[in-house]
């Protein structure tokens, strides 16, 4: 049996765990400057550190603290269903510590785009936090709405979404919507190694649907003439930033998502 105890945790914790210092002065200072503004953000920078420290000690009662009662939450995971309640929040948490026993997030790299967003509107705190998760798979993973178990595999996942919270008034979280790649994570800890595009490819099969994709939209049927001749424009691939954890660097992504 894979195991943690057998295999450690994901060995890519501490690149990102170097970055928390600079990426939580930064937040001090945009709550300094969201509460100089008049915006009731007084305690931003104390409810960020107690929910990624919750998960970083994969600790479902500190995870409970940052909670409002009647906190309900809708994932990737969930297939937009709105799962309710407090509980069940905490049991989707538990359920994720089982299956990734050393389960953290981090900033997504060391830019201004992986601070929080946050505003104050029609009464309520929104926040949105962009982050990355470092585990490795050494757990059961049960899939969502059925009685199926998947055994680990032991690999390491790298991968990044965001956040969004409503908050009350005390910075407890009321709800929580989150968006990621399930496809890239499948990738990632599949038993098969299989790799992720390369840079070239990305760019060659972007390039390959800008000449190909005008001339479908010509000799398709559907749709009217307008809509055949408008030409949608297809962006061209420059680079890769997944997995960077400074500057986005060019190259070809490892298994992992870092850079190579």
């Amino acid at each position: 049996m894979k195991t943690l105890h057998n295999l450690g945790p994901s060995p890519e914790h501490e690149q990102y765990r170097a970055l928390l210092p600079q990426f939580w002065e930064r937040v001090d200072e945009q709550e300094r400057q969201l509460v100089a503004l008049g915006l009731p953000m007084t305690g931003l920078a104390r409810f960020g550190r107690d929910w990624f420290n919750g998960w970083a000690t994969q600790s479902v009662s500190a995870l409970a603290d940052c909670m409002a009662e009647e906190c309900d939450f809708i994932d990737s995971t969930t297939f937009q269903n709105i799962r309710i309640g407090k509980q069940e929040t905490l049991a989707n948490c538990a359920a994720c510590f089982e299956a990734f026993p050393d389960m953290a997030f981090y900033p997504q790299d060391d830019s201004l785009r992986s601070l929080p967003y946050t505003d104050f509107s029609h009464g309520r705190l929104r926040m949105v936090i962009p982050w990355r998760g470092i585990a490795r798979w050494t757990g059961p993973q049960r899939l969502p709405g059925t009685d199926i178990v998947l055994p680990p595999t032991g690999r390491c996942l790298n991968f990044i979404g965001v956040d969004r919270y409503v908050l009350t008034d005390d910075f407890k979280i009321s709800h929580i919507d989150t968006d990621w790649d399930m496809m890239f994570m499948g990738i990632q800890l599949s038993p098969i190694n299989i790799r992720s595009p390369r840079l070239g490819t990305m760019k060659a099969a972007s390039l390959a649907a800008r000449a190909v994709m005008p001339l479908l939209r010509l000799i398709g049927s559907g749709g009217t003439e307008e809509h055949r001749r408008f030409d949608l424009p297809i962006p061209g691939i420059a680079l890769l930033e997944q997995g960077s954890a400074g500057a986005p660097r060019t190259g070809a992504v490892t298994r992992n998502g870092v850079s190579a």
